[in-house]
């Protein structure tokens, strides 16, 4: 016996849907700071910044920090993966120039991935 698509399923496929852009679709925060891991350390840079130069094995990535995002502006590493990737604006995007071992980060609210029990 073979069942049919009732104005039930409708329904409630529409309020799954409707939960899901609350929950996802809402405003994740706005950036507040740029985080910059590297073989040295952590560091912690006001947006706005500028252009911070980091060092790793491969030689000097270069981040351009701006008020609304950052980006690997440029990166001695071969595929220029980072560079092409471009500006990160969202809180918890990520840019990362793996062989240089060099990971910028934008720090600020976020919003909920997932909940679990």
């Amino acid at each position: 016996m073979r069942r049919r698509f009732t104005p039930l399923d409708a329904l409630v496929v529409a309020g799954l849907l409707a939960l899901n852009w609350a929950v996802l679709g809402r405003d994740r925060g706005e950036p507040s700071a740029a985080e910059i891991v590297s073989a040295s350390g952590i560091r912690q840079v006001r947006l706005g910044a500028g252009v911070v130069r980091v060092g790793g094995p491969l030689g000097e990535t270069v981040v351009e920090v701006a008020p609304d995002g950052v980006r690997v502006a440029s990166s001695p590493c071969p595929l220029q993966l980072c560079v092409r990737q471009g500006w990160v604006r969202r809180p918890g995007g990520v840019v990362a120039c793996l062989p240089n071992r060099v990971a910028v980060r934008v720090a600020g609210r976020e919003g909920v991935d997932a909940v679990g029990r």
